[in-house]
């Protein structure tokens, strides 16, 4: 039963499979038409009969024509084209008798292979027995139509034999089409009708929406004739008669900003297009978003009046938000099928640091340093609405200095809780780690137990596996760094030395999420431009390591760059106008870790301090040190170490040390 299902496809047909096999079945179709100019040629190169090869070739067509035009199910016509395939076949080789006739056989596995493309078993499965059938047949009744020579039996079994073998992976190909394009398409498919439904139905709201239309002069008084569409949006107007009294019961912030902007239009000091750009241009009224445009009239320098267009944009904001929701959620589609094992870890390691937001009262620099910790990670991912909700909440605490606000806690974990409900179906909530080994850890213990190793020392190697390896850390890391490189239009080639080793993947999430960070900073101010490169007389692409080792009696993490190397000169500098420390390096260094000091450093002022603080608070959580090491047009290295006898003993190999103990 459970073989009958893989070889028969389920009865339902999405759209998409539909659109895509009448795509096919028509390329098909054209594609047996060719054949008979085609077989005409070959029946003269053989000098077999050309009226034949002229009558049958179109005789064949006309059974998959009918089934073109008749049927309307377009995996029966899959199902049809295997049998037609494999009778142009039996033709090719008729009239190709003659030395070459045996290479026509080719025909056949060619186009048993092409069939995959339909994703239907049915077609290769019709196809082999059609061959089958006609070989035997045609050997018994007609031998020279099939072999230039008096084959033997077991020429022809051979040949089925052949035949069999590349149907079943041909079969096995199909198959898989099927179940990972077409069969993904259909949970997409719902998804997707889903947003359609909703882009329609605010589609059909901002169809019947109205826009706003008033006039004010210039002390902001309306006039008398307004849009009605006003009244729904605003309610009455106020006894002032003031557009920004209007707006002040539905929008406050607009309102101030409207005060502060609206003295520049009738000043006469500021061209009238400037002072636009000045006054606001959305309100909120209720659940309306509004937009509005405003329009000088009169000829003058200064304006007689001014028109106020305000349309609803709620239906186009929804429509936009659905399609980023959509792109988002492609885009994790994309990255649960390379690593679903390490998304779901990511997953984790936010809802830690969202915990940790939402506490109350927590110290301003933790806050600063999870939030870029969180826009950074989320941005590896491709989750945009996450990442940036969180540079809007970093740039809010940069401009109103204080703790975050609650509304922008309760935001977060809203955009963060709507991300995760749109993937439960996806990712499930049972515990998905996984043991990841290569073939070496295999032949490992293999060894080991050839050799009669303790029972002891093989567990210990084998418990060993339930760590995560570093590898998959820096690879992501390195994709990181990849899409910032090409962000800032720069060539870069990443290379990793990790050493084999391993770590826990729940202790040490804290640091990798933090370790972005640096790799951050080495792309986009480590790293120099092709152009700057070239001068200093470097290759174009820069070099970024990332490496882990065990040196001495530490565990090491590094990232080192080629590039420019910090500007020390400017670091000291930056520490003057803080009144920070700056005569010796190790006080340069400090400042560079400084929650308030990266600004105007060759460190990224982006991210204000918060990141190469988050990576050494993480450092120190796990016992770790960081130290940095830079020179002037030689590169930068960032080090982590971790002093093993701090931490808890555990087996772990490495490609230069065969067995030692580490952290994990």
């Amino acid at each position: 039963m459970k073989l009958w299902r893989y070889l028969f496809l389920p009865r339902e047909i999405s759209a998409f499979e539909r659109s895509y096999l009448r795509r096919m079945n028509r390329i098909a179709l054209i594609f047996f038409y060719m054949h008979v100019p085609a077989f005409v040629g070959v029946a003269a190169l053989a000098r077999t009969s050309m009226l034949q090869a002229a009558i049958l070739t179109p005789l064949v067509l006309i059974g998959p024509t009918v089934v073109y035009f008749w049927l309307k199910n377009p995996r029966a016509l899959a199902v049809a084209y295997g049998f037609t395939a494999m009778v142009m076949g039996g033709l090719l080789v008729h009239f190709g008798q003659g030395p070459m006739q045996i290479e026509m056989h080719f025909y056949f596995f060619v186009l048993i292979a092409l069939l995959a493309v339909f994703g239907n078993p049915a077609a290769i499965m019709t196809a082999a027995v059609t061959v089958a059938l006609h070989h035997l047949a045609v050997w018994l009744l007609l031998p020279a139509s099939v072999f230039n020579y008096e084959a033997s039996v077991w020429a022809v079994v051979v040949h089925a034999v052949f035949v069999v073998l590349e149907s079943i992976a041909a079969i096995f190909v199909a198959r898989s089409f099927f179940d990972n394009v077409i069969g993904l398409e259909k949970i997409v498919a719902v998804r997707t009708a889903e947003l359609d439904q909703r882009t329609r139905d605010m589609a059909l709201v901002l169809d019947n929406v109205d826009q706003g239309l008033l006039t004010l002069s210039a002390d902001g008084v309306m006039s008398a004739g307004r849009s009605a569409m006003l009244l729904s949006w605003f309610g009455e107007p106020p006894a002032s008669g003031k557009f920004v009294d209007y707006a002040a019961a539905v929008d406050p912030k607009f309102a101030a900003r409207f005060a502060i902007g609206w003295p520049e239009v009738f000043g006469g000091t500021t061209p009238v297009e400037l002072a636009f750009d000045q006054l606001p241009k959305h309100i909120v009224a209720g659940h309306h978003h509004l937009q509005l445009v405003y329009h000088a009239i009169g000829d003058g320098h200064v304006p007689e009046a001014i028109l106020v267009v305000v349309s609803d944009i709620t239906g186009e904001l929804e429509r936009e938000r659905a399609e980023a929701e959509r792109r988002e959620l492609m885009a994790t589609f994309e990255r649960v099928n390379i690593d679903r094992a390490g998304f779901v870890r990511f997953c984790r390691e936010t809802d830690e640091l969202i915990r940790r937001l939402v506490v109350d009262d927590p110290a301003r620099g933790d806050i600063q340093r999870h939030l870029h910790t969180l826009k950074a990670n989320a941005a590896i991912f491709g989750i945009d609405s996450v990442a940036s909700l969180c540079h809007a909440l970093e740039t809010q605490m940069t401009e109103h200095p204080g703790p975050l606000p609650a509304d922008g806690r309760r935001l977060l974990v809203e955009t963060w809780r709507a991300f995760a409900s749109r993937l439960e179906s996806l990712l499930g909530t049972q515990d998905l780690r996984r043991l990841e080994i290569n073939d070496d850890d295999v032949q490992r213990v293999l060894a080991a137990l050839r050799g009669n190793k303790p029972t002891a020392d093989v567990l210990h190697t084998v418990s060993w596996w339930r760590l995560e390896p570093v590898s998959r850390r820096f690879e992501r890391a390195a994709e990181q760094a990849n899409r910032l490189a090409r962000r800032t239009s720069k060539t870069i080639k990443v290379e990793i030395d990790d050493k084999g080793i391993r770590l826990d993947p729940q202790r040490w999430a804290p640091f990798w999420s933090a370790f972005v960070h640096a790799v951050q900073n080495a792309i986009d101010h480590g790293v120099e431009e092709p152009a700057e490169r070239r001068r200093a007389g470097k290759p174009e692409a820069a070099t970024v390591m990332l490496r882990a080792m065990v040196d001495g009696g530490s565990l090491a993490i590094e990232v080192r760059d080629d590039g420019r190397g910090i500007d020390w000169e400017r670091v000291r500098t930056r520490a003057r106008s803080l009144g920070m420390r700056n005569e010796t390096q190790d006080e340069l260094v400090e400042v560079l870790f400084a929650e308030s000091a990266a600004k105007n450093t060759s460190i990224d002022p982006s991210i204000r301090g918060a990141g190469l603080s988050a990576l050494r608070a993480a450092a120190r959580t796990e016992g770790g040190s960081v130290t940095i090491v830079s020179r002037p047009q030689r590169g930068t290295c960032l080090r982590f170490e971790f002093p093993l006898e701090q931490l808890a003993e555990r087996d772990y190999l490495s490609d230069n040390q065969p067995r030692q103990r580490m952290t994990a």
